[in-house]
């Protein structure tokens, strides 16, 4: 098992990282002093399949144990549900020495961060993320959210669990789509550093498919790494480092909401990274060379990854509800190489429309020989 310390302004905690290392949870909970009153959010999903193992684990530590089920999708990060939460904790008496578990995905872990956080104005938060992309993405680094008339996290706050579990063993039963959702994320990463990540994603794809537990642990780890990094550097963007984790995110978050949420977050942030790289370079910031360089990881989900037009006028007009957007002007995470990314850049319509464009054009033809 590894471990990740997240040294943010507002909390310090670990993040632990192995396979089959869900059986450290008592010993975890005792370390951290929490109370041992927990109430369960977990998705229906994984109740089927671990629901057994997980609750014979909990119970055997807690002194008071709820398990809410929620059938996890987009839908379910809403007010409406979150006030589930809240009636729930209420009816069964539960209170601010409460610890609230998230077990499950992406959607799952950024409901109950938000009710937790709010709830009685805060109690105890613990992540046990089941895929990967909770596993790099939401379940570090505090971020909360519920969507609002079809705009993706338009309400949530920053809260900071009390510690992560990462256990790859609850990934061996993922199907392929959220296997390839989650490393639509992981490859956003890859960007932010030196292309040595770059290349040994690119390199190993099949692994990532095949759910090999030691290389799923390996990309976890270095992608919780550089998350965590950011993240203690700068909790709650102040200082615009964070946000260099949203390239790509722009363009992802409008695909998404577009699509009524068939399309996964996962696969918005692949196709946002490529509108990203081919926006970056309608502004001059790389060259042809490196473009097509940069191409090679993304393209690689071209077979998996199965969209309709993407209809640019539309995702502008989402676009224009994005968060990063200042005085009525869409800005945008770009780059200028590996490792060198720029924040806070405006663009015009006619160069978003002409990145929308392009990115439609590659992704609807072959390959061409080089990518």
């Amino acid at each position: 098992m590894k471990t990740i310390s997240v040294n943010t302004s507002s909390k310090l905690y670990s993040v632990y990282i192995g396979n089959k290392i869900f059986k450290s949870l008592p010993e975890i909970f005792r370390k951290s002093d929490l109370p041992l009153r927990t109430f369960v959010v977990i998705d229906k999903k994984v109740d089927r399949i671990y629901g057994t193992s997980i609750r014979k684990i909990i119970n055997n530590f807690s002194d008071k144990t709820y398990f809410l089920q929620l059938e996890s999708s987009e839908k379910i990060k809403s007010l409406t549900t979150a006030n589930q939460i809240y009636s729930e904790l209420l009816k069964n008496n539960f209170g601010r020495d409460t610890v609230i578990i998230s077990f499950g995905g992406g959607t799952i872990s950024d409901l109950v961060g938000f009710a937790a956080s709010t709830f009685m104005r805060g109690v105890y938060l613990v992540h046990i993320p089941t895929t990967l992309l909770s596993a790099v993405d939401s379940c570090v680094g505090g971020k909360t959210g519920v969507n609002l008339k079809g705009i993706k996290n338009t309400i949530g706050t920053f809260y900071q669990p009390e510690f992560v579990l990462i256990d790859t063993n609850f990934m061996s039963s993922l199907p392929r789509e959220e296997v390839i959702s989650g490393f639509g994320e992981v490859i956003k990463y890859s960007y932010l550093t030196d292309k040595k990540f770059y290349t040994k994603l690119h390199s190993n794809y099949e692994l990532v498919l095949k759910k090999s537990p030691v290389f799923l642990n390996e990309i976890i780890y270095f992608s919780v790494k550089i998350k965590s990094a950011i993240v203690s550097k700068d909790e709650k963007e102040e200082t615009g480092l964070r946000k260099i984790l949203n390239f790509g995110h722009t363009f992802a978050h409008a695909l998404e909401s577009n699509s009524m949420y068939k399309l996964s977050h996962g696969k918005a942030v692949v196709l946002g990274i490529i509108c990203a790289l081919k926006l970056s370079y309608e502004k001059k910031l790389i060259n042809e060379k490196q473009l097509n360089y940069m191409l090679k990881l993304p393209l690689r989900f071209k077979s998996s990854i199965n969209i309709k037009k993407m209809k640019g006028e539309a995702l502008l007009s989402k676009m224009s509800f994005d968060k990063k957007s200042s005085a009525g002007k869409i800005q945008f995470i770009l780059l200028k190489n590996f490792g060198e990314i720029l924040v806070d850049i405006p663009a015009d319509n006619k160069s978003i429309l002409n990145s929308i464009k392009d990115t439609e054009q590659i992704w609807f033809k072959r390959a061409t020989a080089g990518l």
